[in-house]
């Protein structure tokens, strides 16, 4: 393995921001038709070039060579404030992802500190995220704790589809 070497997203790099979130998507839920992923990468690429032009978001990615093998990604956004987090500002933790084979490298957890301290310049000093069972450990080793509220969505259906 070559030596790894971590980069901040810029906007040159969306459509490789795209490919590993698709990625990490197919891994995590399974392969999907050609259709639902064009229309993912359509809406990805939007996102993306705006969320890094209006810094409401930070990428930060893993290389091995010329390979991307690890990504993560932090959106953050405004809510109203708390005691323990007056300004409200809140940082979401997602798209934390590494090729299989480049696994068990503290990939995760450097792009996950350079995430923090990116967001954290920025005023963020709470973060969140939803962790799979292989991602729980790093996490809670990085300071996550399991938070006692439970979460609760509602997805709207299109189409006749279920959800």
């Amino acid at each position: 393995m070559e030596s790894l070497t971590y980069h901040k997203a810029i906007a040159a790099d969306i459509e490789m921001m795209c490919e590993m979130r698709v990625a990490f998507l197919t891994e995590y839920l399974g392969k999907q038709s050609e259709e639902a992923e064009n229309l993912l990468r359509e809406n990805l690429l939007s996102y993306f070039k705006t969320s890094l032009e209006n810094n409401s978001a930070i990428c930060w990615y893993a290389k091995s060579g010329n390979e991307v093998v690890g990504i993560g990604f932090i959106e953050i956004h405004d809510q109203p404030g708390n005691f323990k987090n007056p300004t409200g500002k809140m940082g979401h933790v997602m798209n934390m992802y590494t090729l299989s084979s480049f696994r068990k490298n503290g990939i995760c957890t450097n792009i996950l500190n350079r995430l923090v301290a990116s967001a954290n310049e920025l005023g963020v000093i709470a973060f969140e995220l939803h962790a799979s069972a292989e991602g729980l450990p790093i996490y809670a080793k990085n300071g996550f704790h399991i938070h006692t509220e439970p979460t609760m969505r509602k997805y709207l259906v299109t189409n006749n589809e279920s959800r």
